[in-house]
């Protein structure tokens, strides 16, 4: 979508791209954390850890997919058995789909495809949605259609989007050309292709007109846009709170932001205060911790921009849940391997290490 700002410097952007080209590292959270799953991959198969690094799922699987949101289940694929499973976020066995023909559980329901008789008469697909036992809850009546986010979901009938509740009723006309998911209970939206960007609220009422260029989701009450090539941010009856004046601004998280200005980056309130600086690449806050890097190893800082995890890995996504993805350099190596750490600094689970974890490798310095 083009509704993503800039991240977190060229080389933190790479790596965002490199992850994101295998699996999405989201977390599948619930309430417990130790319901909280997170992907592995050994030697190309994949499976998922929880919270304590222990293997709930083995990597046995072609591939696999989680929920971006709190909750659900997550799938593994077996392509040989040209199937799909389900599991809950305790690793019980779900249910099974079709090799490619259901999406993310997210809200409790997935995506499906099926081929349905037109009014003519030939076979066309359709998108419906199915609940966490693999029943059909919504008909697959959509040309296109995606996952739920905090209770709604984007739908095509025709070209044109809306956006439909988890009853399957419509909350917004179809009118849109580009939407993106619903997220700090907004979402953004374009009327036409190449358009300004505004927003929608949850009662599918046009909040924010479309005027922006580029647009990020909102968090921590607000969003970063984009106009002639500048950010800044707005609140959600779309009033700046700081004028487009940044090269690249990353999502509010917890009171503060990375961006970057004239060339130099730094951590911003909501005030436009620079709270933290001499950061080159900073990520956002998640209980208390940000990965920051100040040349060319990444750890974690805090509020006040002290490292309490050392500055020691190749690279380092932000906390979801109990863990966080880090890229670990081989030791006599140029090469790395993908681990995840908790949230002392240790490194619970790495690849090539599948059934050992706790180690005390990665702990503050």
């Amino acid at each position: 979508m083009v509704f993503g700002l800039a991240g977190m410097g060229d080389s933190q952007q790479r790596a965002n791209a490199a992850t994101a080209a295998t699996v999405t590292a989201t977390a599948i959270a619930e309430t417990s954390s130790g319901n909280q799953l997170y992907y592995i991959e050994e030697n190309g198969k994949y499976g998922f850890i929880n919270g304590k690094g222990e293997v709930v799922i083995e990597p046995i699987y072609d591939s696999l997919g989680n929920s971006a949101q709190p909750g659900g289940a997550v799938y593994a694929e077996d392509r040989a058995a040209k199937k799909q499973i389900y599991f809950s976020p305790k690793g019980e066995k779900l249910f099974e789909c079709e090799s490619g023909k259901c999406g993310i559980m997210s809200n409790g329901l997935a995506m499906y495809i099926a081929a349905v008789k037109a009014s003519d008469g030939t076979a066309v697909t359709r998108y419906g949605y199915i609940d966490s036992r693999g029943k059909i809850v919504i008909q697959p009546i959509y040309h296109r259609a995606f996952h739920f986010s905090e209770g709604f979901a984007r739908v095509n009938l025709g070209k044109a989007s809306g956006f439909i509740n988890t009853k399957g009723e419509l909350i917004t006309p179809y009118r849109y050309s580009q939407t993106a998911d619903f997220a700090d209970g907004m979402a953004a939206v374009s009327l036409t292709v190449g358009g300004k960007y505004g927003f929608i609220d949850t009662s599918g009422k046009l909040a924010i007109s479309p005027r922006f260029d580029y647009v990020s989701g909102f968090s921590d009450g607000v969003a970063a846009v984009s106009v002639n090539g500048k950010y800044g941010y707005i609140d959600k009856k779309g009033r700046y709170i700081l004028p487009p004046q940044f090269t690249m601004a990353q999502p509010f998280s917890e009171g503060l932001a990375f961006v970057e200005r004239n060339g130099v980056t730094f951590y911003i309130n909501k005030a436009g205060k620079k709270v933290i600086q001499t950061i080159k690449a900073g990520g956002t806050f998640s209980g208390g911790l940000a990965p920051a890097s100040r040349g060319q190893t990444y750890g974690y800082i805090n509020k006040s921009g002290a490292f309490v995890i050392k500055s020691q890995f190749e690279w380092a996504d932000s906390f979801s849940g109990d863990l966080a993805v880090v890229y670990v350099r081989i030791p006599q190596s140029s090469n790395y391997v993908t681990g995840y750490i908790d949230r002392s600094g240790a490194i619970v689970w790495k690849e090539g290490n599948t059934h050992a974890h706790g180690s005390n490798e990665g702990k503050h310095g």
